[in-house]
Formats: structure tokens, sequence, C-alpha cells
């Protein structure tokens, strides 16, 4: 979240900042919480703002954590003494770790105020594991707290369950990821194209920074502008750039997806639902292709696409099959298939 408030969690998950501050303003504080949905729903970032409103020292009469002071600081630094977070250890929660935290709010507190422990992917507690922590929910202790962030709530032991609050995070709507990207700086090319390839946030975030991902839109970009055109050759500039990805399956997974985008683009122009098109800025290059090709051929590729991307996750020949591919497109918009035309 830009910044620490209960509107600013309404905005992504309108639900759960209504129950949160509820509870605030009601002193109606639940000792356990878990944060289930899936992930990128800022499950985690929810329950450090949590810590943050038990803890800060200047809140307003919201219950709005101030954010400046030294207690919201150095919860942001993960430098808080009494804000705990159990990450896996490898594979799994361990026994010892859960152990090691009874032990530790078994002492008494460096500081007064509010003890929270959060134990992110908390489906990777084992057997031991959990068990050890039942123990502590048996029995939590006086201005304690503890919130479990999951995306596999099933995954958690019943007994663990029905000893807390659960509260669930919704998807975050592509609209507000992409107006988050543009007011991020990011441009509106993968703005647009991000969301629609993921709707967890955190990764939605990630692949904005990571130049190598925003060239691969560029070049599927760069491939629909040559079939338009009919300049270049796309299976060319295919074999110049395929090293960047053709090895690495979710980059494979990554272009493919970007195409299948374009793709639904030039049928969505085809079809004239103009207020739905993705790539807004790229219209042009949707009306060429749509006016020389037959809705037929253009349903046809994208079934073509949307099998290959199936197929994926199996052993095959990727370049050959991303050679098929654009040899299918380029011949066709090339040539202006009008007719029915099975390219599979």
């Amino acid at each position: 979240m830009n910044d620490t408030s209960f509107q600013s969690l309404s905005t992504y998950q309108s639900h759960v900042a209504r129950i949160l501050q509820n509870s605030f303003k009601y002193n109606k504080l639940a000792h356990s919480y878990i944060f289930e949905g899936p992930k990128g729903t800022k499950r985690f970032d929810t329950a450090l703002f949590f810590a943050k409103a038990l803890l800060c020292t200047a809140p307003d009469e919201l219950h709005n954590p101030c954010g400046v002071c030294h207690q919201c600081v150095r919860i942001d630094h993960d430098t808080h003494p009494n804000v705990f977070i159990v990450r896996r250890d490898g594979e799994q929660i361990k026994k010892k770790q859960m152990k090691d935290l009874i032990n530790e709010f078994s002492k008494a507190s460096v500081e007064d105020g509010p003890r929270i422990y959060i134990i992110d992917e908390a489906e990777r507690l084992n057997q031991e594991s959990s068990n050890t922590l039942l123990k502590t929910m048996e029995e939590p202790g006086t201005d304690i707290y503890q919130i479990l962030v999951t995306d596999q709530i099933n995954s958690l032991l019943k007994t663990i369950v029905s000893r807390a609050q659960v509260i669930h995070f919704k998807p975050i709507d592509n609209d507000l990821i992409k107006a988050d990207l543009l007011k991020n700086n990011v441009p509106t090319l993968f703005a647009e194209a991000i969301p629609e390839y993921t709707n967890n946030y955190d990764e939605a975030t990630l692949i904005s920074k990571d130049q190598e991902l925003l060239d691969l839109v560029t070049f599927v970009k760069s491939i629909y502008e040559s079939f338009a055109t009919k300049e270049g050759s796309a299976i060319l500039s295919f074999k110049e750039k395929k090293d960047a990805f053709i090895k690495d399956s979710t980059r494979v997974d990554f272009v493919l997806s970007m195409m299948i985008l374009f793709q639904k683009d030039v049928m969505t122009y085809k079809l004239r639902h103009l207020d739905q098109i993705i790539f807004k800025d790229q219209e042009d290059i949707f009306k060429k292709l749509s006016t020389r090709m037959s809705q037929q051929w253009i349903e046809d590729v994208l079934d073509m696409m949307l099998g290959l991307k199936l197929r994926l996750k199996y052993n095959i020949n990727v370049q050959f099959a991303f050679d098929k591919l654009l040899l299918t497109l380029e011949r066709g918009f090339y040539y202006g298939l009008s007719s029915r035309t099975n390219p599979i």
C-alpha cells in the first residue's frame, strides 16, 4: 500500500478494511487471525499494517497508524522488537522455528505494548510445527496477537482454523493494478499488458521492474507491427530474439501469453468491441489486421495459440512450435486470407 490507512486498504480489499477498522473502533480485536486468499492480494502488507495500527504512538481518530513514528518506521524496516515474522526454512516451517518463537514470547518483552507474530506461507507448517503452534493458540497470553498468512487455508489443521478469525482476501481488479503501474510511471504498453498476464499485485510489480520481460512485450508488439505493415519477417525477428527466452519455460509462457493478448485484440477489433481492446494505443495495428483477415481465421489462430500454451507443460520442441505458429501468422496476415482456413 502506498500509505498507511484503512482507506488505502479499502481500495484493494474493502471487506477486509471494514472488518479490521471496526475491530479497532469497537475494541473487539481477535488474538488470532488467518489472512486467507490468493497470492498478491496484499495479505502480508495488511498484516504489517495491522501491526502498525496496534503499536503506533500517534494514530488518528480513525485508528490509522501515522506511518512516521519510531514504531511504524521500525516495522517498515523489520527491526521492531515486538514484531516477529516467521518464514519457511527450506520447504517447510519447522517445529524448531515454532519452539524458538514460543521461547521468545515466554520472556519479558523488551518494550511495552502488544507483541505480534506473523507466519507467512502458513500452509508450509508441517504436522509437528502445526501442533506446536496450536498450543500457543490455546493460551495466547496477554497482548499477544498472531496472524497466519496463507493461500491454502485447507492445508491448515482444522483445529487451528477454528481458533482464529478468518479474513478472506479477494483477487485485485486488473484496473487497479493498471492504475498503480501507471501511477508509478510504468509505460502504458506494459501497464496494459501486465495485469492481463497476472492479477497477483506483487508479481505485477516485479514484472514492471524486469527489463528483460518488458523487452519481450515490446518484441511481441514489433511482430504484430510487422504483420500490419508487411515489413520485415517475424520469423527472422524470432530467431534473433529467441535466445532471450526460448530456454526459460516461464519466459516462453510470457511471450505466448502476450501474443494471445494481441491476437485477442485483433478479434475484438474485428467484432467492433472497441471498448474491450486491451492495447488501446495499438488500434491502428488491429484495424489493419482485422480488416485483412476473416473472423474464422483469426479464431483458428487463437485456438492454435491456446493449444500451444497448454502443451508447453509437456516436453515439446518449443522452437519448432513457435516457428510453425509464426509462419502461419505471417502467411495469413501477409496474404490476407479471407476464407475459413485451418492453420493447425
